[in-house]
């Protein structure tokens, strides 16, 4: 028999895979081109054509022994060019090839991060609305997960902060571009929530890490990626290749740390051992090789602002109301009724619309959806948004 935590979870799995799965059944039903899908974040773009090149030449010129295991922090070349490519973009942060280690995705990263630092119901901090596995990791790792929720306009409400943070307080996720909301915090709110951390480190005794989520931050739109290694105190910076590189389904990520950090030595030392005990045991030695082998880790974000851009005026056209995304492929808007799961079924069975209700996320009230589709899926879409606004607005005067 399973577990009971696991039961629980599965009556309350991912609201994310339920609407994907009511996609590909509508899409049987009714034609691909007649249903519009929006819940699912997939990258709309491939790697770069170097990925390739640096593949095939492996392919075609193996190493012997190339598939060997190899050390637990990963390959001192992917871990060296990762720590280039955060220097290119952050400065002198005193990240190295020793203060990185590669992992199974960010979600490898933030599970080693969160098994390395927590003692049992230790409390980490996820804002709402959040990326629904968060806190799943937590409990991976036999801690406590606090909810705190963001304002309005999904900045960090710095008083509600204050009052959650406690003497138990070891972690804070911070996801910057945020999913679901698309919204960029900038660099003086990294430093004003880094100036509270540590206002409530000195009143409760807590010793604070900031588990920095980045998975996003070559996916902002027309503002400056913030530094978070400038503005927050003991950070574990946790990204992966997933979206800039078009590499999703190879999951490799990353967590770094400044090695200049009190304890640095002792928070890799455990990194190492979570990853290798936690079962991932290593990210793929070859795609570990082949990134170590491209000229950049960057790459042009082709077509994501022009989706964005035609996203918001489709939903605009349509009445809806949110706050416009700054990064990531994601909206956050407002239901326009009441109970949001309600909505987003009425979307699908209706207008084969599929969207996440906000309930999933831990915010009512709201719904998510990818813009990470094709262009002419987003225009298609146009005026079944407006016919189901309208079914919605018929509904609320009733």
């Amino acid at each position: 028999m399973i577990s009971e935590e696991i039961k629980q979870n599965l009556t309350q799995s991912s609201w994310i895979r339920k609407m994907f799965e009511e996609g590909q059944r509508l899409k049987a039903i009714h034609g691909a081109d007649n249903v519009y899908d929006f819940s699912l974040g997939n990258p709309v773009i491939d790697p770069p054509k170097e990925y390739f090149d640096a593949l095939k030449t492996y392919a075609n010129n193996p190493i012997s022994g190339g598939h060997s295991y190899i050390p637990n922090q990963g390959l001192v070349e992917a871990r060296a060019k990762v720590a280039s490519h955060l220097e290119g973009r952050y400065g002198d942060i005193g990240v190295t090839d020793q203060t990185v280690i590669m992992t199974s995705g960010a979600a490898g990263a933030l599970n080693v991060a969160l098994r390395s630092i927590l003692n049992e119901d230790d409390e980490v901090i996820i804002f709402t609305p959040f990326f629904v596995e968060y806190k799943f990791y937590v409990n991976n790792a036999k801690g406590k997960a606090v909810y705190c929720p963001l304002a309005e306009d999904f900045t960090i409400d710095l008083e509600e902060l204050a009052s959650t943070i406690t003497s138990r307080t070891k972690a804070v996720i911070l996801n910057n571009p945020h999913n679901p909301t698309g919204q960029l915090l900038p660099q003086e709110d990294l430093e004003s929530f880094n100036a509270l951390l540590r206002e409530k480190e000195a009143e409760t005794g807590a010793t604070i890490h900031v588990l920095y989520d980045d998975p996003y931050s070559q996916l902002i739109y027309d503002y400056d990626a913030p530094n978070p290694f400038a503005a927050i105190e003991r950070l574990f910076y946790v990204s992966s290749f997933s979206k800039d590189l078009g590499l999703a389904g190879e999951r490799l990520g990353y967590l770094a740390i400044d090695g200049q950090m009190d304890g640095a030595g002792d928070y890799m030392a455990a990194f190492v051992f979570a990853n290798r005990t936690l079962g991932f045991g290593n990210a793929s030695v070859t795609v570990q090789r082949m990134i170590s082998q491209l000229p950049t880790l960057t790459q042009e974000q082709a077509g994501y602002k022009e989706r964005r851009n035609a996203m918001v005026d489709v939903l605009t056209d349509a009445g809806f109301e949110f706050v416009e995304p700054k990064g990531g492929f994601f909206i956050f808007p407002k239901s326009p009724l009441v109970d949001d799961t309600a909505f987003c079924k009425l979307a699908a069975e209706k207008f084969n619309i599929l969207l996440v209700p906000g309930a999933g996320f831990g915010r009512e009230g709201h719904f998510r959806l990818s813009y990470s589709v094709s262009p002419k899926q987003i225009e298609r879409s146009r005026e079944a948004f407006k016919a189901l606004f309208e079914e919605c607005k018929i509904a609320n005067e009733k």
